[in-house]
């Protein structure tokens, strides 16, 4: 299991895990030239373990890890990195120093297990410092998704919500939350994914900054789709300094066709409001997109990274322009393709986009082929 991010000082940092039920995590810094970091750990690597005095990890019927185990990377205020994930059957989070060693002074010994069943799956850290994360427990028809918040301490912020969370209200499947982001005006954008079988939608919900759903926003814009002709819609989110921009496909629903078929071939490029209006037309595009979708503005283009539903051993990287046209000056034609550098059943490609969302100036494509035990980082110019 490899999770990753781009950090502050434009380092990539991966941390990968193991399937048994270690204690420790194995973190790995690369420069933006894509050498091992000098300062961090030993030539680039170091391990974080969790305390012995902490609950220990114990096997559990519901899906999370058992040992530790990090699901999300993000960049911390000042240097370093948090990681979140699961330990014991709950949900935990650390604090890395800029050198690879835990912050001592966050939580317990630079871990805090939340009391909460299940395991992180995402996590933002707001300019303030309080950390808002995302995670869930279960899978299937019947996960259950929620939202919590803790002090930049590593302490659980019992006002927020109900008792320290807020469960999110929205379909299941075996995905969950995709990714948490703070608007401009303090609230927090839920992207839940959910759906099987190549019938995939993502659903959002809009939290105050106190951790109360927002009454009436994920009804509008469900109402939104089903003007378009649509039941769902499959893509990623990104706010500006006004709103956010939805970016994806158009799904029908799964039972017009067969599972297997592919979704509506529609592109959208959305603008909303942060309330959830509309700004302006949806501008439409041809586009075949069927689950995992990253979306960012840089330039005067949105991009696109798509993973192939079919062939998780290729992503695509789509320029489009404000009309929704492709840029050709981007690739070939618009479009990117990117492979892994092996072939086999187990070989995959996952991204990573630039810390810096204001100015992206390139992403990174992690391919991994875990039977030869080895990674590479692909670095992508935009």
């Amino acid at each position: 299991m490899v999770a990753s991010a781009t950090l502050t000082d434009g380092s990539a940092l991966l941390a990968i895990s193991d399937y048994s039920a270690r204690r420790s995590v194995v973190l790995r810094s690369v420069t933006r030239r894509c050498a091992p970091s000098a300062g961090f750990g030993r030539h680039g690597i170091a391990t974080i373990a969790i305390s012995s005095g902490l609950p220990r990890a114990r096997p559990n019927s519901l899906g999370a890890p058992s040992g530790l185990w990090v699901n999300a990377v993000a960049p911390r205020n000042g240097g370093g990195a948090i990681v979140a994930g699961g330990f014991g059957g709950h949900w935990v989070l650390g604090e890395v120093g800029r050198r690879g060693q835990l912050d001592s002074t966050f939580g317990n010994g630079g871990w805090t297990v939340l009391p909460f069943s299940g395991e992180a799956t995402t996590i933002v850290q707001e300019p303030s410092g309080r950390i808002v994360i995302g995670g869930g427990v279960g899978g299937g028809c019947c996960r259950v998704n929620s939202v919590a918040a803790l002090s930049s301490r590593g302490d659980l912020e019992r006002a927020f919500g109900r008792h320290g969370r807020t469960e999110l209200h929205v379909p299941t499947g075996e995905a969950g939350i995709d990714s948490l982001t703070r608007t401009p005006s303090g609230d927090i954008l839920a992207a839940v994914g959910y759906g099987n079988n190549g019938c995939w939608g993502v659903a959002l919900v809009k939290l105050t900054p106190s951790g109360h759903q927002v009454p009436l926003f994920a009804e509008r814009t469900n109402r939104f789709w089903r003007r378009l002709g649509f039941s769902a819609f499959v893509g990623d989110i990104y706010t500006g300094p006004h709103g956010f921009t939805l970016t994806g496909t158009g799904q029908q629903p799964c039972s017009e066709g067969s599972l297997s078929s592919a979704p509506s071939a529609t592109g959208l490029i959305i603008h909303f409001r942060t309330d959830g209006q509309l700004v302006g037309n949806p501008i439409r595009f041809p586009s075949r997109m069927y689950g995992d979708v990253r979306a960012f503005h840089a330039r005067s283009d949105t991009f696109l990274v798509e993973t192939q539903y079919a062939d998780p051993t290729q992503v695509i990287v789509a320029a489009h322009r404000a009309d929704g046209s492709l840029d050709a000056s981007f690739g070939s034609g618009g479009r990117a393709r990117i492979h892994t550098p092996w072939r086999g059943r187990y070989a995959r490609l996952d991204t990573m986009v630039s810390i810096n969302q204001a100015n992206p100036t390139t992403i990174v494509v992690i391919a991994a082929s875990p039977r030869r035990n080895e990674l590479q980082l692909i670095r992508v110019r935009l």
